[in-house]
């Protein structure tokens, strides 16, 4: 089948039908949104639940998806994938799957790397403005991309999130040694090029619970033992076979946060270093995909910005959600994770 201009699609996808005895492959040549079509018509459909279908995409455009020789014993969309994982109890071991996604280089504080004693538990902020902003950030899942921009010789971590619709619907990612280095540039520099902060990929690697990191990497099985709910499990990409794969799907929305953390440090005590109390978290909800919906957002933050310097003095920004925000910081990852308590690399 030809395109309308007589050109041949950079890709296709290749369904193979299996329980509903239909023999054979069918090449249906890619259009913007045709996978998300797909993957609706899973949840919409229950006649589509019959067919097993394997996605073949292009690491880049125009080059195939080669045969890695690996092992898959899963292939699913995240979606689908998240709520098996609720359902099911653990297996003996890591079990190599294929899942389909968004995936942003940033990790959920809430739960897991984020370590808290609950909900409002300890107010923080000496004004109402520093208790909402702060209440309102720690209760509504917000992420934080700490492995993007890494400083030299920590190049062998690079953790992010496979999730839909909203970053809350994620599961954890974690990269490590040359995986990690291998991952982190292409992916990065796709993010980089096209001003956004989230993408569609397929991702191959380990479907991990805790209990499983005890043999498979101990160092993160030390970190894991205080991940919670969602975070009892990670995609582990450790081997030569596990790839992180752009898909070039224009996807809805996949919607998070933009913040930063700011300091008042006008009102702090002298010779301290910073404090929750002394702390402004100011946020917006944007849609990571989207360009626009992210500068609208960004503009939005600095009148936030903008105003708490008006009202309290100088506002000294000590970390921030990601490189999206184009402002530099003032505290490294290290000790912005030991002022919040934060699991993780120190």
């Amino acid at each position: 089948m030809s395109n309308p201009d007589d050109t041949q699609p950079l890709w296709k996808l290749s369904m193979i039908a299996g329980p509903a005895g239909i023999g054979g492959s069918v090449q249906v040549p890619y259009y913007p949104g045709l996978l998300v079509e797909i993957l609706r018509a899973e949840i919409i459909d229950p006649v589509t639940l019959l067919f097993q279908k394997v996605l073949h995409v292009t690491e880049f455009v125009g080059d195939p998806l080669p045969d890695r020789g690996d092992k898959v014993g899963l292939e699913v969309s995240v979606r689908r994938l998240r709520t098996r994982l609720d359902e099911t109890k653990p297996g003996r071991r890591p079990q190599t799957v294929r899942v389909t996604g968004m995936f942003s280089p940033a990790v959920l504080l809430s739960y897991g790397w984020w370590e808290r004693t609950g909900p409002s538990a300890n107010p923080v902020g000496r004004n109402d403005i520093q208790r909402w902003t702060y209440a309102g950030f720690e209760e509504w899942a917000p992420s934080w991309d700490f492995t993007s921009e890494v400083e030299a010789g920590d190049e062998s971590l690079f953790m992010g999130q496979l999730g839909h619709g909203d970053e809350a619907n994620s599961i954890l990612v974690v990269a490590v040694g040359e995986r990690a280095r291998a991952i982190r540039p292409g992916i990065v520099g796709l993010l980089r090029q096209g001003n956004i902060g989230a993408m569609a990929v397929e991702i191959t690697g380990l479907l991990c619970h805790r209990s499983h990191l005890r043999k498979r990497n101990p160092q993160l099985a030390g970190i894991a033992q205080r991940w919670r709910h969602s975070f009892d499990y990670c995609l582990l990409l450790d081997d030569e076979h596990h790839h992180v794969t752009p898909m070039h799907e224009v996807p809805d929305f996949y919607s998070a946060y933009l913040w930063k953390c700011l300091w008042a440090k006008d009102k702090a005590p002298a010779d301290e270093p910073p404090k929750l109390n002394d702390c402004y978290l100011i946020w917006e909800h944007t849609d990571l995909t989207k360009p626009d919906a992210i500068r609208y957002n960004l503009d939005s933050l600095q009148h936030k910005h903008e105003y708490l310097s008006k009202e309290y003095g100088t506002m000294e920004l000590l970390q921030k959600s990601s490189p999206l925000i184009p402002d530099r910081t003032s505290l490294p990852a290290g000790s912005f994770q030991n002022l919040f308590r934060a699991v993780g690399q120190s």
